[in-house]
């Protein structure tokens, strides 16, 4: 089982906490530390995974990864 946590870099403490596991685990075999390379604000990734449950809720609404890359291939 893998975990994710999540440190807002803007909160005070966050750098404080981020020192504090990385001295933790920082012989540990098992356990990875590494920043998010996403790129995406949270409010980016609200609307991301908004969007995702939508397309869940109503997938024939949508479009294939094929309709769409033949629709630009058309341009």
């Amino acid at each position: 089982m893998n975990f994710t946590l999540k440190i807002d870099h803007k909160e005070k403490e966050a750098e404080k906490i981020i020192q504090l596991i990385k001295e933790m685990v920082v012989h540990s075999p098992y356990v990875s530390i590494y920043e998010d390379e996403t790129g995406l604000s949270n409010e980016m990734e609200q609307e991301l995974d908004c969007r995702y449950n939508e397309v869940l809720k109503n997938p024939q609404e949508g479009k294939s990864w094929e309709e769409v890359k033949t629709g630009l291939l058309r341009l």
